[in-house]
């Protein structure tokens, strides 16, 4: 037996309110490495330099903590670690919007996959040529 004709109101096919959500964990990361590069910025330049060194203060250090998750992340495949390992999950969340653009462009060497390598070159490469055209 189905339900009565009268039980199936309006208000049951409404779509429910939404409740309020936070963001997935890769927002709350990249919040957090913004933050500390941030925090690296401030202590290590100053307060009293100017805007244009400052955000090139910035954009250093946010190369560097870049640069170096990808390092691990890379260190990390050589070994049989978990997919779904806190800390493993965490570095993907972190390298994958970097890594996946440049897979598409550069072709594997065989086995061997040199997106890594070419990431971190170009993250070390980016504020050295910032810092030359602004100053």
């Amino acid at each position: 037996m189905g339900r009565p004709w009268w039980y199936d109101s309006y208000w049951e096919k409404r779509n429910p309110r939404r409740r309020f959500q936070l963001p997935r964990r890769p927002l709350w990361i990249w919040i957090a490495i913004v933050l500390l590069s941030l925090l690296l910025t401030g202590s290590n330049s100053g307060f009293n330099v100017s805007v244009i060194g400052w955000g090139v203060g910035f954009v250093y250090y946010l190369c560097r903590i870049l640069a170096f998750t990808i390092f691990v992340r890379a260190i990390l495949s050589w070994f049989t670690v978990s997919r779904y390992n806190l800390l493993v999950t965490l570095l993907d969340d972190v390298v994958r919007p970097i890594l996946s653009p440049l897979r598409r462009i550069v072709p594997r060497l065989g086995m061997f996959d040199i997106t890594p390598l070419i990431a971190i070159a170009l993250l070390y490469i980016i504020p050295v040529i910032l810092s030359t055209i602004l100053f």
